[in-house]
Order: structure tokens, then sequence, then C-alpha cells
């Protein structure tokens, strides 16, 4: 399957820097993104869509909900993941 290869911005590794934090501080985003992540790419997809519906209704925070489609990108996910399991967030 091929990925989305786009250009990563120095804000969009910021906001993933803050998901990174928040899933230091919040153990069901934690929980919810790891469980996400081990997924495959189209289970995961479908997942992260409906979490970030359920969050939209219940007015989370847009940086949150911005910050979490990045997952949408495999690639980006991929990364994250590698991240993730290197420094055991």
């Amino acid at each position: 399957m091929k990925t989305n290869q786009k250009i990563v911005e120095y804000s969009d590794l910021a906001l993933i820097e803050k998901l990174l934090q928040s899933m230091r501080h919040d153990p069901v985003i934690h929980r919810k993104v790891i469980a996400m992540l081990e997924m495959d790419p189209y289970p995961r997809r479908i997942v992260l869509s409906n979490w970030l519906e359920e969050l939209r209704l219940h007015h989370a925070p847009n940086q949150l909900s911005r910050t979490l489609s990045y997952l949408f990108d495999d690639l980006i996910a991929e990364k994250v993941y590698r991240l993730i399991k290197r420094t055991r967030v």
C-alpha cells in the first residue's frame, strides 16, 4: 500500500509533540493512540475517524482533533509509533 508522502512542516511537528505530551499526561489518550497505531492502516483510520467524531460531539479542543488527524497519514503514524516505542512515552 502506498503512503501519502507529505512534507511535515515545523508547526506539524510541534502538534505531534503536543500529542506526545498529552499521551504522557492522559492515560486514556495514551491507550487509545497506542492501540490505534498498532492497527493496520484501514482499521486505524476507521477507529480514528470515530474517535474524532466523538471528540467533536463533546466539543474537545480543536488542537487535539487536528493533531490526532495527522495519524490518518500512514507515514506519520508509523513515525509517531516508532518514536513512542523508542522513547516509551
